[in-house]
């Protein structure tokens, strides 16, 4: 195609971060200069998002809208950007998680140059992962993707940030090179760059497909909270209390389950695709063990963590189920998921700052004083474990259902995690309403402002909608 849509899913936010990164140093104005740039730069994308969908065939499960920049003459190297339903859905809630982010930022909260500088520039990056149609620009975006936690990690972190940033690095690096080797000897294999549909036709043979095609899966287990990979994110929760950085962070692993979408189950050959249940064991041990100590762990932010980890796991798993059906039903599950981090992620910093302003030690009881935050609170935690009024129930149902009937012992094992991770959500929502444990002092004044009660009631109105027509935006 000759338009630029796709191309501008990349440019707007990362002209956006240029306009904040060039912010006049003068404090107040700053401030003030680069939250309006992110805000107008998420509602353009948002907007132009919307605009794309409006063209695409929604029954076409095919890339669409397909566009083609030439890089290299010699060799001769063409970039390729794509969408499909399911690209596009996924890069809707990401953006949307941003700007209901930044919305419901407080005021108390630091937006620093540094921040908004680079959420936008992840944005940017992220955005040309999902539409990446070749592997060169898929691995060049997969890479870029991470530098801008790494300096949100270095401003942001606590006084482990040494420690969590030279694992981060470490984890990314080694996926990094394993996917640059891989994509390497796709390329010496053929005399143009490779579309990204089109990798599982490349001949190797013996040896060498089994070290392209591991290579390719252990750098996408990088970015995912997995055993033995899974500690760098539980690092970053802890050590993180931004929620934009938060948010940042929980983001990363889509990276790596958006890569197994990608490659698995048409893509990779049968050779490789025969292995998926070693993947699943390894899968469903992490989800076990992090659901089980997000029990007896009392950081809200832990037992957020471990929900967060067990969806994803629950996702990557039905991708290495022998069928593709269930492409759709991820993303619809995915639209949901996303939000609802996004909000509790928000509420839960509300929360904390309001126990460090009054000096409050404990937690317990301190929706009791919030009744805007109590409801907010209990309404996503509520829709996040299972509330049947989201596309994120009933999407589930699908998936599980067609774990159960893959595996039943897989299922069962399935079920027992999310039930415990809904178990600890529910447990410290408990503990945070109980009266009879609710802190001396009266939060006074410290409930959700009118403006953040209203996005938070509207994202609720956008969920609800999702279940009766996950692309109801769509006219």
């Amino acid at each position: 195609m000759s338009t630029y849509q796709l191309l501008g899913l990349v440019l707007i936010p990362l002209i956006g971060s240029i306009f904040a990164l060039t912010a006049r140093d003068d404090k107040n104005y700053a401030t003030s200069n680069v939250y309006n740039v992110s805000i107008l730069t998420l509602l353009a994308n948002v907007g132009l998002i919307l605009y794309i969908f409006s063209q695409c065939n929604l029954h076409d499960n095919n890339l669409q809208l397909v566009e083609h920049f030439k890089w290299i003459d010699y060799p001769e190297i063409d970039i390729s950007l794509g969408v499909d339903v399911f690209s596009l859905l996924i890069i809707l809630s990401v953006n949307l998680s941003f700007l209901i982010g930044e919305l419901c930022l407080s005021r108390h909260t630091e937006r620093s140059k540094t921040l908004i500088t680079s959420e936008l520039l992840f944005i940017g990056l992220v955005n040309g992962y999902f539409i990446a149609a070749d592997v060169l620009s898929f691995y060049i975006f997969f890479v870029a993707s991470g530098m801008p936690l790494m300096i949100l990690i270095s401003t942001y972190g606590s006084q482990r940030k040494k420690t969590v940033l030279i694992r981060f690095s470490i984890y990314n690096l080694i996926g990094a090179l394993l996917l640059l080797v891989a994509i390497v000897m796709m390329c010496d294999s053929e005399e143009n760059n490779i579309l990204l549909n089109e990798a599982g036709k490349l001949n190797f043979k013996g040896g060498t497909e089994y070290f392209v095609w591991l290579s390719i899966f252990f750098a996408f287990i990088s970015r995912l909270p997995i055993w033995p990979f899974h500690y760098w994110i539980s690092s970053i929760n802890s050590s993180l209390k931004n929620p934009l950085v938060f948010l940042v962070g929980n983001l990363i692993p889509l990276i790596g389950l958006y890569g197994f979408i990608r490659f698995w189950p048409n893509t990779v050959p049968q050779s490789i695709a025969v292995h998926a249940p070693i993947f699943e064991i390894v899968c469903i041990i992490t989800m076990l063990f992090i659901a089980l100590v997000s029990l007896s762990h009392k950081d809200i932010r832990y037992k957020l963590f471990a929900y967060t980890t067990v969806y994803y796991l629950l996702y990557l798993t039905s991708v290495f189920l022998p069928t593709d059906v269930l492409k759709l039903n991820i993303g619809y599950s995915l639209f949901s998921y996303i939000i609802i981090v996004t909000v509790l992620s928000f509420l839960i910093s509300h929360i904390e700052y309001q126990k460090k302003k009054l000096g409050i030690y404990g937690t317990g009881g301190i929706l009791c004083y919030m009744p805007r935050t109590s409801k907010c609170l209990s309404l996503f935690i509520l829709a996040g474990v299972g509330l049947p009024v989201t596309s994120l129930f009933w999407n589930n149902f699908i998936i599980i259902s067609e774990i159960f009937n893959y595996n039943l012992v897989l299922g069962i094992m399935v079920m027992l995690s999310i039930f415990v991770v809904a178990l600890a959500l529910l447990e410290e929502l408990y503990k945070l309403k109980d009266k009879s444990s609710a802190s001396a002092a009266c939060v006074l004044g410290g409930d959700l402002p009118n403006l953040h009660f209203f996005v938070y009631l509207s994202c609720l109105v956008i969920l609800f909608l999702s279940f009766f027509k996950p692309l109801w935006f769509v006219f």
